[in-house]
């Protein structure tokens, strides 16, 4: 489980990743956006689930431009787009480069050939870095209106 944003752009970071990768995206990107509005399901302690938690439309954008880019490609779908209510605030974690450069080393790791012609300089080996701000709290499956109102009181009002 994870969403890949090997770069702090969601729509470059979708555009280079192999058809395998891609796929996938739009999938585990539907089941994060599932456990964060019903709670439930097998993914809701993963540590993936709970760095998008409070960040609800900025994964639905990710996830529909997911899809775009699987349609861009020519292949079919039959996913539907999210609607998107309300303010995108991206993570914390967005733009940290020891993040982005995790996400690249995994996506080497994954497949050398494919990634290895971005030029990346990092090595196939770092560890995924999660946001362990929010990992260390308690992890509450709370409806997304709760969750962004928690998140605005966090941040002084400033979604």
């Amino acid at each position: 489980m994870q969403t890949f944003l090997p770069y702090p752009d969601f729509r470059r970071s979708l555009s280079i990743l192999d058809y395998k990768r891609l796929g996938k995206q739009r999938l585990e990107a539907f089941q994060l956006i599932r456990v964060l509005t019903v709670g439930k399901g097998g993914w809701s302690r993963h540590p993936a689930a709970r760095m998008w938690t409070g960040y609800l439309n900025a994964l639905k954008l990710y996830y529909n431009l997911a899809v775009d880019e699987w349609k861009s490609r020519g292949y079919r779908n039959k996913m539907k787009k999210m609607v998107i209510e309300g303010e995108i605030v991206l993570p914390p974690w967005f733009g940290n480069e020891a993040f982005h450069a995790a996400h690249r080393s995994n996506l080497l790791r994954k497949d050398p050939v494919y990634y290895g012609q971005f030029g990346w300089e990092e090595p196939p080996t770092l560890p995924y870095v999660w946001n362990e701000e929010k990992w260390l709290e308690p992890f509450e499956e709370i409806p997304e209106r709760e969750s962004d109102n928690k998140e605005k009181e966090e941040n002084h009002g400033h979604g």
